[in-house]
């Protein structure tokens, strides 16, 4: 199974993707551009798992 993230790179968001990756799911994560080292870190860890893509949402051209 696939799961799309909007704004995992803290908090909440990040933990739900940790959760997902460890329970074999599929991930793709976004947070903004200056904010996504702790998605990198968890990449790192899950590599074949878990694609992370920077993406401002009050950005309309970046949706």
């Amino acid at each position: 199974m696939n799961i799309l993230l909007i704004g995992a790179s803290r908090g909440l968001g990040l933990a739900l993707a940790e959760t997902m990756l460890q329970r074999g799911y599929q991930v793709v994560a976004t947070g903004r551009e200056n904010s996504t080292g702790n998605l990198q870190q968890l990449a790192d860890r899950f590599p074949a798992q878990l694609r992370v893509e920077s993406v401002d949402i009050n950005e309309p051209e970046q949706v």
